[in-house]
């Protein structure tokens, strides 16, 4: 095979996972080959699939940064276990987890370990980690400190297994791990078919119970929720994921409440009791009255309510503290006190330089060792034998000057896993992460985990973060009695539900403003592209000059067009270049898919797979394309039809699949708000203009509101302002017109009214009738509405004072489902 001429064995320092001392592919390896040799279109192909399937989902690459590069890529060839293997490994981790959660009980309760001395008071104390407020002294101590817990484990030359890091404080990368499964599984079936695998699927089911098991004692049917920081975090894909896979919802700081001792969402129907949180938010930031007061992503009372037992979060508060490489020299002591067990697991050689002994040795062979800071939130590692002299000075100096801060450790050689280099397989080092969760008395393992070549000098390097390049765990099973079933669950009865009030607001904001700026961008493009359009077909006759005045007005007003460019007469150098130049312009379209692609992350959640796959490479694509296109006007056109695509494609998918719930009702209140404010300030603004204009206003209306076509249908093509106005403002059959926008509104307020319990006054009814009035003007004498221009005057007031009424219904919506305020009202005044 041609994939397999390139594979050679590894250095002699190294352990080799695939070819035996004696130059033979060890056995548990030769599954996975066969497949690959076997397969008809080679395994380029399968490679290409997965790693679109892992962009399409957002797994590789964060949505706020589509310019810049992935954080991790995929290596399809699995990292392959024995059973036997595993069991040993399984065994060592579990014990390890309980070890830490004694370590986390007795640190936040008795803390008799350090009045034993088996624990230098400093690793501590002086970590950032420890969290003294949630000790328990007077409350209640947590269930179970550590509910889940990662560790990264690295093979030796001597071929066993040494932890490498522990991840206690929010262990990240499960969710990675069983959509990398996921994608394997669709993009290499015949290996599955083939070779036995153990499932990840039923791990997930039993952290799921597992979870509600710890929550509160007394609770009938508790809920859960996945606490994160945001869209900002470099694992929310993650977040989002597993919200997902354990069916709950996603909440962040500001979606909580703390009150009367217990911990809310907020709902447009009110406050929703939540009793476990699965938490991806650092304990300092949890809760800024007792932890760290500048956070802002936090719940205020957390740690209160954790005392009192009303809430269970996993893991608990300031369980990071055992995740310093400082506690690996004491383990083994710990092990022996708090479990009478010998650590089954061991854990590299690292020596504090807090204790003196360690200090000598590690300056009389620092040349030769790695340094690492093991308290402060920067543990980077030093590699010391690359130092300038300056620099090794300096930091033995740092070492001097404040010892128990450093760790110190000789250079760790990885084993070596075969890896799809694109053409053929080649060795590369390798670190493995396995994952834990609680599940009664004990811990359960995830039958497989993620396998990462380190990244930089060392494989300490970048320890937690998921960056380089990530692969699959594969864990044989040794015949079908291997295979773990479902949790079986007892179904509690619950109350049909369709209403959908328990929408957080802060979900119900961003799918409004989502809605809004989905329609604005529709808007700008068509903007854009009817005035393209008109510039691109070369001489400008005197009826396109005049459509290009007024289309060069709405697109200064618009903020789409530098104004002296937009003003500038259309035959004019200035506005074609400004025109040209607009798609890769800072403002306008660039800020509106910005912000349209900040909301679509922060709600990944809410959405299916089709409409994420639209709001992340297809969006990054179309701003790709408008960029590429500056200066010229046939490849701005061609991206500008690309952005009312995209935009028919979210529609679309949001008619489709979206259940018309409370979230729909949002997303689709924004829309339509958004688009009557166009109509009432975009396309009727060219009448504000001379009757000479109009004309040219008529059909800048029709275009606008891509109603040309049904115009033309009905009469044939004779334009008069009375049948234009009336198919843009009062036709409700027209899904463009502003009556249609209004009704649509309307619906959507009584909607929202009974489900909530909050009312939003619609616009008052007698704006339909003004606007039928203002458009009956244009039926009559045609000398009168021209020339006297009282019709004139009047359909532009009736355009500023629409506008001004949906910016007010705007703000109320706000203040009533969103902020929860009232309106402002002045001193003095009465509601009555």
């Amino acid at each position: 095979m041609e994939s397999l001429r390139g594979l050679s064995s590894s250095p002699a320092s190294a352990y080799d996972e695939l070819v035996t001392g004696q130059k033979s592919i060890r056995y548990h390896w030769q599954g996975i080959l066969s497949v690959i040799r076997a397969l008809p279109g080679g395994l380029g192909e399968r490679v290409e699939s997965a790693r679109r399937q892992l962009e399409e989902s957002g797994a590789t690459v964060n949505l706020l940064d589509d310019r810049g590069a992935q954080r991790w890529t995929f290596d399809p060839l699995p990292f392959v276990i024995t059973p036997d293997e595993w069991s040993e490994i399984e065994s060592g981790v579990i014990q390890r987890a309980h070890l830490l959660d004694a370590v986390l009980a007795d640190l936040y309760g008795p803390q008799s370990v350090l009045k034993d001395r088996l624990l230098p008071p400093m690793l501590v104390h002086a970590n950032r980690h420890y969290q003294r407020p949630c000790r328990v002294t007077d409350g209640k101590a947590p269930t179970r400190y550590l509910s889940h817990y990662a560790v990264d484990l690295v093979r030796l030359s001597s071929g066993r297994w040494h932890v490498l890091a522990d991840h206690t404080e929010v262990p990240s990368g499960i969710g990675y791990a069983i959509e990398m499964r996921r994608v394997l599984a669709r993009s290499l079936p015949e290996a599955f078919r083939s070779i036995p695998v153990r499932h990840l699927r039923p791990f997930v089911d039993h952290w799921h119970d597992s979870l509600l098991a710890m929550a509160p004692t007394g609770v009938a049917q508790p809920n859960m929720a996945v606490l994160t920081p945001g869209s900002l975090s470099a694992t929310y894909f993650e977040h989002v994921y597993l919200s997902r896979v354990l069916g709950v919802p996603l909440v962040e700081g500001g979606d909580l409440v703390a009150r009367d001792g217990a911990v809310s969402i907020k709902t447009l129907a009110g406050l929703r009791p939540v009793h476990m949180l699965l938490r991806r938010l650092d304990s300092s930031f949890a809760d800024p009255l007792e932890l760290r007061a500048d956070s802002a992503l936090g719940v205020t009372g957390l740690v209160e309510t954790t005392r009192t037992g009303a809430i269970s979060l996993a893991n608990a508060l300031g369980s990071g503290v055992v995740e310093t490489p400082a506690m690996m020299p004491f383990l083994e002591r710990l092990s022996e006190r708090l479990l009478g067990q010998p650590l089954q697991l061991p854990s590299l050689d690292v020596w504090w330089l807090g204790e003196p002994a360690a200090l000598t040795f590690a300056l009389a062979n620092l040349d030769l060792m790695i340094v690492r800071p093991c308290l402060e939130a920067d543990r980077e590692p030093i590699v010391v034998g690359m130092l300038e002299p300056s620099e090794r000075k300096a930091l033995e100096e740092r070492i001097r000057a404040q010892p128990g801060h450093f760790v110190a450790q000789y250079p760790v050689t990885p084993s070596l896993s075969p890896k799809w280099d694109g053409k053929n397989l080649a060795p590369a080092a390798m670190v493995m992460r396995v994952f834990v969760s609680a599940e009664g008395p004990s811990y359960r393992v995830l039958p497989g985990g993620l396998a990462r070549e380190p990244v930089g000098d060392t494989c300490l390097r970048s320890l937690g973060r998921l960056n380089g390049t990530l692969k699959d765990v594969w864990v044989l099973a040794e015949d079908a009695a291997d295979v773990q079933l479902p949790s079986t669950r007892r179904f509690h009865q619950l109350s049909v539900e369709r209403g959908g009030a328990d929408l957080q607001s802060r979900v119900a904001d961003n799918l409004y403003w989502l809605g809004r700026y989905i329609e604005r961008l529709d808007n700008d493009a068509r903007l854009l592209r009817t005035t393209a359009t008109k510039v691109a077909t070369g001489a400008v006759s005197p009826r396109d000059a005049l459509e290009l005045r007024l289309l060069g007005r709405l697109l200064s007003q618009a903020n789409l067009m530098d104004q002296g460019a937009a003003l500038s007469a259309p035959e004019n150098t200035a506005f074609q270049q400004g025109l040209a130049a607009v798609g890769a312009d800072n403002r306008g379209l660039a800020t509106v898919l910005d912000a349209i692609q900040r909301l679509t992350s922060s709600m990944r959640e809410r959405f299916s797979v089709d409409m994420i796959t639209a709001a992340g490479p297809v969006m990054a694509e179309v701003r790709h394309r408008l960029t590429a296109a500056r200066g010229q006007l046939d490849p701005l056109l061609a991206a500008l039809d690309e952005v009312v695509q995209f935009v028919a494609i979210l529609s679309g998918l949001a008619q489709e699949n979206m259940t018309r719930g409370t979230g729909w009702r949002f997303l689709d209140l924004g829309r339509r708000l958004e688009r009557a404010q166009f109509v009432a300030t975009g396309a009727l603004s060219p009448f504000a203009q001379s009757p000479i204009d109009w004309e040219a206003s008529m059909w800048v209306a029709l275009e606008l509101c891509d109603s040309t076509i049904t115009y033309r249908t009905r009469y044939l093509g004779q334009l008069q302002p009375a049948p234009v106005l009336d198919l843009v403002i009062l036709d409700d059959s027209n899904p463009r017109s502003l009556a249609f926008q209004l009704r649509a509104i309307e619906g959507h307020l009584d909607y929202l009214a009974r489900v909530s319990g909050t009312r939003v006054p619609a616009l008052p009814s007698t704006l339909d009738h003004d606007l039928a009035s203002g458009v009956k003007q244009f039926a009559g004498d045609e000398q009168v509405w021209r020339h006297e221009g009282l019709a004139l005057a009047l359909l532009r007031d009736l355009a500023d004072e629409t506008d001004r009424r949906l910016d007010g219904l705007s703000e109320a919506i706000t203040r009533a489902y969103f902020s929860h305020v009232p309106a402002a009202q002045a001193v003095g005044s009465s509601t009555a």
